[in-house]
């Protein structure tokens, strides 16, 4: 025989072939539902948790944090802006180009409010601040 053999394709029956796949395809069902509702499931999940809105802020609480951020990264920067998603502040943009915008996962619940004679953490931290 030659050094060169051909190999034969085999033709394909795309009746036999489909039959074979859609036979194939029912007898794993049993092993495929559960993957695909196990991924479809973790997709969701990935959405849910990494998906955000806006948060706002105070005006006092932007300036605060663009403090913080002009000592901590050494910022030569002496104005800032307010970020606004409408009427609401979420955020402040530096001089220098640096923007903070302030975000929460769509699933994180509202924070809780006072309502008795509980005395607040700033209030236990600042004794110059008098609670109302």
């Amino acid at each position: 025989m030659s050094a060169n053999r051909h190999i034969v394709a085999r033709v394909p029956n795309t009746n036999t072939d489909r039959e074979n796949m859609v036979d194939m395809l029912t007898s794993n069902l049993w092993i495929l539902m559960p993957i695909t509702w196990a991924s479809f499931t973790t997709y969701l999940a990935c959405c849910f948790t990494k998906a955000k809105r806006y948060s706002p802020i105070t005006p006092s609480e932007a300036k605060q944090l663009w403090t913080t951020h002009r000592h901590t990264m050494h910022c030569n920067g002496r104005k800032w802006r307010q970020v606004k998603n409408g009427k609401q502040t979420i955020g402040f943009q530096c001089e220098c180009g640096y923007k903070h915008v302030q975000k929460r996962p769509i699933t994180a619940h509202a924070p809780a409010t006072l309502s008795g004679p509980e005395v607040s953490a700033f209030d236990k931290l600042h004794t110059s601040h008098k609670s109302t």
